[in-house]
């Protein structure tokens, strides 16, 4: 049974120290899947299926880059006997 959707973003700054630093998104990929994992199971799911992750280095005008990763999948819960 489909329960739903849900979705979750991270983000990292990128200052001058870290600008080349912008390969390094397995932090952002663990905070995003365990939002995902919470809000699944607020959604009293047993899994979640089609994970899809974005991921894009986001430029403000006059501030520091940002590295953003947004994670989204299909909640499903199994069937009960």
């Amino acid at each position: 049974m489909v329960l739903g959707i849900v979705n979750a973003t991270a983000k990292q700054t990128l200052t001058a120290d870290t600008i080349d630093e912008v390969d390094q998104y397995d932090d952002l990929y663990n905070q995003v899947k365990s939002k995902l994992i919470e809000r699944a199971a607020a959604k009293n799911g047993d899994g979640i299926i089609g994970v899809t992750f974005n991921s894009e280095i986001v430029r403000v005008s006059v501030g520091p880059k940002y590295m953003m990763l947004h994670g989204y999948g299909t909640v499903i819960s199994f069937p009960k006997k």
